[in-house]
């Protein structure tokens, strides 16, 4: 009869044989898989790139909610330095400085995940920008904005050159910090604009620093070739916000609408409007406004504007077609009011009226009055009536 110790003993050696087979085993099945992966990666390695976009794009809708919101910002941030710090991994393993096999073997995945911050950036600008703007000019941008996220999914095999890298780097940061600073700091001017493209600068400056740490006397000439895309991006921005056709973020026209009468009715505004016919299911306002001797017209608008942006001042340009086709400002000194508080979902709500107004085409032109940024335009035909509408219909606002 064996003795209790050797038992013990033989139960022992035999649950490590089935433990050291069972691992055994296991590295066999990791092998295989992670085998198996990677020829399914090499299989549909080239679309990667489009799936690292269309997750980027997916979890910034999913997550970004305001362009004032603190923890949206900081989630852009992160994006940002960590775009900038995987672009110095690239540049450094490009370069041959680092030569860690974990990292240099696994380049593909660092330029993936890069594609993921720089899809999640650009899609995030795509989605604010495109609330803020206003007019035609202004899709100008958000076109650059989407063509650049293409490029930056479909041309995936040239993100690794450092040159193309640094450029869609800087307008990613610069894109960003035309909205970061004025929420931060809740100015929002010509300065500010100029301010982010330099802090850019800076931004993209130190990484190059870091790619080119110790060797920059020799690659004076590869330097200065990388310098002038970011350059040349600076002053086409600086052109386009002069030309308007940057669109005014972090503001944004929410509404606006044409109407009879606007009353203040406890914390909502009533607009009154003529009765829509039972099929015109989209018309909300008077923007083909029947007018009466004695009517008075009414321009409503609701303006996003962030958290602590106060006293931020607008204008509310009439502007009547003329018979040569050209838009004039019918007032030397246009309406203006002051956002006395943002933060509000639905934006600062506020109005312009106009009386004794002549049939035509017209339009309201909404801007901020410190540099004429151009909101929104709200489109108004005058038709010349006896006798108003009888039947009338009430929102609140």
């Amino acid at each position: 009869m064996l003795k209790p110790l050797e038992v013990f003993r033989q139960k022992t050696h035999t649950y490590r044989q089935a433990y050291a087979t069972t691992r055994q085993k296991g590295r066999v099945l990791f092998q295989q898989k992670k085998q198996n992966a990677e020829q399914l990666y090499q299989r549909y390695e080239k679309y990667v790139p489009l799936a690292a976009f269309i997750s980027g794009f997916a979890w910034d809708s999913l997550t970004l909610t305001r362009i004032d919101s603190r923890l949206d910002n900081f989630i852009l941030l992160a994006y940002t330095l960590a775009a900038g710090i995987l672009i110095a991994v690239i540049g450094l393993i490009e370069r041959g400085r680092l030569r860690q096999s974990r990292l240099v073997t696994r380049l593909h995945w660092i330029t993936g995940i890069t594609h993921f911050f720089l899809g999640g950036l650009l899609s995030s600008y795509v989605v604010f920008y495109f609330k803020s703007a206003g007019v035609g000019k202004s899709f100008i941008f958000i076109g650059l904005l989407v063509g650049l996220m293409l490029a930056n999914e479909f041309f995936a095999a040239r993100l690794r050159n450092l040159k193309l890298l640094c450029a869609v780097y800087f307008f990613c940061c610069f894109a960003f910090l035309t909205f970061f600073l004025p929420v931060m700091t809740h100015k929002m001017n010509a300065l500010m604009f100029i301010c982010s493209g330099l802090l850019s600068f800076v931004v993209t400056g130190a990484i190059v620093a870091v790619i080119y740490f110790g060797g920059i006397q020799q690659a004076r000439r590869e330097l200065l070739d990388m310098a002038w895309p970011p350059v040349v991006i600076f002053l086409a921005l600086v052109l386009f916000y002069f030309l308007n056709w940057i669109p005014p973020v972090p503001l944004a026209l929410k509404s606006g609408g044409i109407y009879r009468t606007v009353k203040k009715v406890g914390t909502q505004y009533a607009v009154r409007y003529s009765q829509p016919r039972w099929w015109q299911v989209w018309r909300n306002d008077d923007r083909h406004f029947a007018y009466a001797p004695g009517d008075t017209v009414y321009c409503f608008t609701a303006i996003f504007s962030p958290t602590g942006f106060a006293n931020q001042f607008i204008v509310y340009d009439w502007q009547r077609k003329n018979a040569a086709g050209d838009w004039i400002s019918t007032e030397p000194n246009p309406h203006k009011t002051a956002i006395k508080e943002g933060g509000r979902d639905g934006g600062w709500r506020s109005y312009s009226f106009k009386k004794n107004i002549t049939p035509g085409k017209w339009r309201i032109e909404v801007k901020t009055a410190e540099e004429q940024r151009l909101l929104g335009r709200i489109p108004l035909e005058v038709i010349q009536v006896e006798t108003p509408p009888q039947k009338m219909k009430i929102d609140y606002r």
